[in-house]
């Protein structure tokens, strides 16, 4: 093999794995061969903004995917400097959680390859999260419940597929009636951490929904020292979106007649 071979050898390979597809008038969407973090590819927007310009946009999924990886962009912590300086060396616009650049038809191809360097940079900063400490075991907390009201449920063994991917859920109530309840049971000890869980568990109960016909409920603990953390402005949230939220202690009664109404 010499260089031309090389080089024939890697742009067929490019052009076969590079899918695009119209959205609209002078508008496409095109996906890459170049990969997120999790091995899925980048996808991107062009659409015409002129004669010979173009808009260039992530669609809004890097921000969407740090958000629901933990990483906080605020210029305060030391991940939302690093995620500025990105934006900055790769003269990247950032508009309403929107990444997007414009450049003439010359300039297009050598500008996309450094907007996705620069969302590749960007996603790798879920990559430098610490581990989390193992926290309280709430969903075994929530499944021992269950069973003394001999709820018919099962534990998902895999992660639910929704339209954007592929989500988490702690129980399936489903045995016994036509149409199943999804469960999440969550359990933090900071109000801040609460906030973020209620619109992640939104975010992913909502993009199930779109693929998948269920009722949702949220069982939040709120035992002891955390009946302080899920306040009514984090309720409200999954209220907003007719998501059923039982605190595990101070609705004890609805939560019973979810399990019952599930009973083998």
């Amino acid at each position: 093999m010499n260089c031309v071979d090389l080089k024939t050898s890697l742009l067929g390979w490019f052009g076969s794995e590079f899918e695009c597809r119209s959205s609209g008038d002078d508008s496409l969407i095109a996906t890459l061969p170049l990969l997120k973090p999790n091995g899925d590819p980048i996808e991107i927007a062009i659409e015409s903004v002129g004669d010979s310009q173009w808009r260039v946009s992530d669609l809004g999924d890097t921000h969407s995917t740090l958000y629901l990886a933990g990483v906080d962009l605020n210029d305060e912590y030391v991940r939302g400097e690093e995620f500025l300086q990105i934006v900055a060396a790769h003269k990247i616009n950032d508009q309403d959680e929107e990444l997007f650049f414009e450049s003439s038809t010359t300039d297009l191809p050598e500008r996309i390859f450094d907007f996705v360097n620069g969302l590749q940079s960007m996603l790798a900063l879920q990559l430098t999260m610490k581990p989390k400490q193992e926290g309280r075991d709430f969903a075994s907390v929530v499944a021992k419940f269950l069973a003394e009201q001999h709820t018919s449920f099962e534990i998902p063994p895999e992660e639910i597929e929704g339209k954007s991917g592929r989500w988490r859920f702690s129980f399936s109530l489903n045995h016994v009636r036509p149409k199943e309840t999804l469960v999440k049971a969550l359990s933090t000890n900071a109000p801040r951490d609460a906030m973020r869980l209620a619109e992640q568990s939104v975010f992913e109960i909502l993009d199930v929904r779109a693929v998948r016909d269920f009722d949702a409920a949220i069982v939040t603990d709120d035992e002891g020292s955390r009946s302080d953390v899920w306040t009514p402005p984090v309720l409200r949230i999954f209220e907003e979106w007719n998501i059923q939220a039982l605190p595990f202690v101070g609705r004890r009664e609805k939560l019973m007649e979810l399990a019952r109404k599930y009973a083998a």
